[in-house]
């Protein structure tokens, strides 16, 4: 893996600008890499909005990763999803 929560999370802290353009670049990747594999089929869906923006996911992805340390080595990718699922689970 490239990036775990840990490192993800130094970035995002990272008060220079080009990290945290890095921080939200990745966090957008992953969300984009996610609903992708949601489009073709090769993902159980989410129910995150269409209307969430670059920012907001950041914001969460922080969050969840500020919350809960233990997760930290964690790969990134996956701590993402987790985060946005926290926040906006599908109801069954």
């Amino acid at each position: 893996m490239f990036e775990t929560g840990a490192t993800l999370l130094a970035k995002c802290r990272n008060k220079a600008p080009e990290y945290a353009l890095a921080c939200t670049a990745y966090v957008v990747g992953v969300v984009d890499g996610i609903r992708k594999d949601v489009f073709i089929g090769r993902a159980r869906p989410v129910c995150w909005p269409d209307s969430m923006s670059a920012v907001e996911a950041r914001r969460l992805t922080v969050a969840y990763l500020e919350r809960w340390p233990d997760q930290r080595s964690a790969p990134a990718s996956v701590l993402v999803s987790v985060a946005l699922n926290e926040r906006w689970p599908c109801q069954k």
